[in-house]
C-alpha cells in the first residue's frame, strides 16, 4: 500500500472596511495539478503592496506573477535554489519598474511563499506577511516580521498586544523591490507530519485575529470555509487594512493509487 498526500486549499482576499482599494495579491500554483509527481511541487504566495494606489497594486501583482513564473522555469532542480532565483527576479522586476515609471516610484511589497513537495515544506519571506503552521495541538509562526515594531517585541521592549496598536507597526525595514537587491529569509526544508495546516496571511488579518482564533477556525472548518470566516472576523473588528489569507491542509493517507487530490483551489 502506498502513502499519498492529499492537499486541500482555500484562499480569500478582501478590501476591508477602511482602505479605498485592495493592494494585496495572492496565488496558488500551478492552478491545475494533473499529476502528483510535480518536479517543483506546489507554490503558495501572498503579497501586500505599498507605495501609493497604482504602485501598491502593481508591486504585489508583479511579485506573485514573476515569482511563480521564474520558480517553475528555473533550470535548477533544487527547490531552495529555484526559490532564491524567483525572489531575485521578482525584486528586480519591481525595482526596475519603480525607477522607470514615475507613477510607481518608491513602490514595494511584502512577499511570503510556501512550497510543498514530496512531504517536505520550505518557505521564503520578506516583510510582515506571515506563515503559520497549525496542528491539532498548537500554532507556530514560521516567519519573523521585518518591521521596527516586531523588533521591539523580539527585544521584549513592548508586548505583542501593544504591537497590534503601535502607530509605527507598518514601518518595514525590509521589502521586495525597494532596493536593487533584497535580503530574504528562508525557512530550511522540514518534513511534514501526517496532518498539517498552513496559514499564509497579510497583516490585515494578523493585526486583528490572534493565534488561538486562527487555530480554532482552521481546525473546525474546511480551508475555504476557514478563509471566509477569518476574513469576516477581521472585518467585524474594523477591517482596517486589506485582508488576504490562504489555508492549506496537507495530510498523508494510505492509498492503493498513487495520486494527489486537489480540492477547493481558489
Amino acid at each position: 500500500m502506498t502513502t499519498v498526500r492529499t492537499v486541500i486549499i482555500g484562499g480569500s482576499t478582501d478590501q476591508g472596511r477602511v482602505r479605498g482599494e485592495n493592494q494585496d495579491c495572492f496565488g496558488a500554483f500551478p492552478a491545475q495539478v494533473l499529476n502528483g509527481s510535480l518536479t517543483k511541487g506546489r507554490l503558495f504566495v501572498v503579497a501586500d503592496g505599498m507605495g501609493g494606489h497604482r504602485a501598491g497594486r502593481e508591486a504585489s501583482r508583479l511579485a506573485v506573477e514573476t515569482l511563480a513564473e521564474t520558480y517553475y522555469s528555473a533550470p535548477e532542480k533544487d527547490v531552495t535554489m529555484s526559490l532564491k532565483r524567483a525572489f531575485e527576479a521578482a525584486n528586480s522586476q519591481i525595482y526596475q519598474k519603480s525607477i522607470t515609471d514615475p507613477s510607481c516610484s518608491g513602490m514595494g511589497t511584502t512577499c511570503t511563499v510556501l512550497v510543498l513537495k514530496d512531504g517536505t515544506a520550505i518557505a521564503g519571506h520578506i516583510g510582515d506577511s506571515r506563515i503559520y503552521r497549525i496542528t491539532r495541538r498548537k500554532v507556530v509562526q514560521l516567519t519573523h516580521d521585518h518591521s521596527r515594531v516586531a523588533e521591539l517585541v523580539r527585544r521584549s521592549i513592548i508586548t505583542k498586544e501593544q504591537a497590534r496598536t503601535h502607530p509605527e507597526r507598518s514601518q518595514l525595514y525590509r521589502a521586495l523591490g525597494t532596493r536593487p537587491t533584497a535580503e530574504v529569509d528562508y525557512v530550511s526544508p522540514f518534513r511534514l507530519p501526517r496532518s498539517c495546516h498552513f496559514l499564509l496571511c497579510t497583516d490585515g488579518l494578523s493585526n486583528l485575529v490572534d493565534e488561538d482564533e486562527m487555530h480554532s477556525l482552521v481546525m473546525a472548518r474546511s480551508p475555504r470555509e476557514a478563509c471566509d470566516a477569518l476574513v469576516e472576523l477581521a472585518n467585524e473588528r474594523g477591517g482596517t487594512d486589506n485582508i488576504t489569507v490562504q489555508v492549506i491542509h496537507s495530510v498523508a493517507e494510505q492509498n492503493h493509487l498513487v495520486r494527489l487530490l486537489e480540492k477547493g483551489a481558489p
